[in-house]
């Protein structure tokens, strides 16, 4: 993740050496593939995980410097437990997995859309799912749930291209977005048995998210 944030900033530095055109324009389709990590905020529940993201992503030119996008969004909680050893639960025998699944649409609006590069601001929402699976001190504890999220945040998209100031359709995309979910608990079992509804467990959740994605992407553009 390191080296490709590296090489996304490089390509950036040399973008002032070319000649100037628009890198979004209206009826473009745009179409990537991400990856991220995601930090979670405002809910302990999620204080083992170490949640990694895979968005698929199409974005659609309505307007110049102006998009609309759909995109599908996983996340996938990744335990961090072997090695967060200071936390308020037994870490050393907890173990944490399962997913949220987002679909969500957004607006993209571009500040500077020059040459290869393009500065975005984007704002949107959509539906999410929740399947929880914690292991504690040998119980699987499942909550299942789904509700809404919202979005909002900011980024950077830089097209490839050549010396000849041949512009390549390939794009690299960085963003960093503000998530906010709110879900509703439909299911909330112990090694597969429904508990209480006076469980706190069943209480809504709702918290944040900060997301850092870097995406590859191709631009499909009329000539």
């Amino acid at each position: 993740m390191k080296s490709a944030l590296i090489l996304f900033f490089i390509l950036i530095s040399f973008s002032h050496l070319f000649s100037q055109d628009e890198t979004t324009l209206p009826k473009d389709i745009t179409i990537s593939v991400g990856a991220g990590k995601n930090r979670f905020y405002e809910e302990k529940e999620f204080i083992l995980a170490a949640p990694l993201e895979a968005p698929i992503l199409i974005n659609i030119g309505i307007f110049k410097n102006t998009e609309i996008g759909f995109e599908f969004s996983p996340v996938f909680f990744n335990d961090k437990s072997a090695y967060n050893l200071s936390t308020e639960i037994d870490s050393t025998r907890n173990h944490f997995g399962g997913n949220i699944l987002s679909y969500n649409a957004h607006l993209q609006h571009s500040l500077m859309n020059t040459f290869r590069m393009s500065a975005y601001i984007q704002a949107g929402g959509g539906y999410s799912a929740l399947h929880k699976k914690q292991i504690i001190i040998g119980d699987l504890n499942e909550l299942i749930g789904s509700g809404y999220s919202y979005t909002f945040g900011g980024g950077l998209r830089y097209q490839l291209g050549n010396e000849y100031d041949d512009v390549f359709p390939w794009f690299f995309d960085f963003s960093l977005v503000y998530t906010k979910f709110n879900f509703k608990i439909s299911e909330y079992s112990v090694d597969g048995k429904s508990q209480p509804k006076s469980s706190e467990s069943w209480d809504p959740l709702k918290f944040g998210s900060i997301d850092v994605i870097l995406r590859f992407g191709y631009r499909f553009r009329k000539k």
